[in-house]
């Protein structure tokens, strides 16, 4: 499964999603990203409208992992908060090297972005498959 097709799994996909941590291990082609995800829909009562659930993303066949630096002019220290994150597939006309760089990876590998907030600033990952697990019970609307 792509990432792009996983954003269309929770309620609100990735809109909003806060990242806890990554982990990327180049040694065995994989990343883990903790992930809260905003659960609750828009006509849902307050306060279930903004729960977030936690879920453990697993990205393998990973080519690479690329972390923009953050905007100087943004508040980019966390001070011990999740980074908020929107995501979407990454385009030809979002990152000009994508073609050079998905000529040189494995047949179906695609790419996807999240835009970090908080930095005005992408993170980019280029793998061929990714899972969703949610962590405690699968949240109500996450068919």
């Amino acid at each position: 499964m792509t990432l792009d097709e996983l954003d269309q799994i929770p309620p609100n996909g990735f809109h909003d999603a806060k990242i806890v941590s990554i982990e990327v291990d180049y040694l065995n082609a994989t990343a883990r990203l903790r992930i809260s995800l905003l659960v609750g829909w828009p006509e849902d009562p307050e306060p279930e409208r903004e729960k977030h659930q936690e879920a453990d993303l697993r990205v393998t066949g990973l080519c690479f992992c690329s972390i923009d630096p953050p905007d100087p002019n943004y508040r980019f220290i966390t001070s011990g908060r999740p980074i908020t994150v929107g995501g979407d597939p990454a385009q030809s006309n979002n990152l000009p090297l994508l073609h050079e760089l998905l000529a040189k990876c494995p047949d179906g590998t695609w790419c996807y972005r999240f835009f970090v907030h908080d930095w005005n600033a992408f993170i980019h990952i280029a793998a061929r498959d990714a899972e969703l697990t949610w962590v405690g019970p699968k949240p109500n609307h996450a068919d």
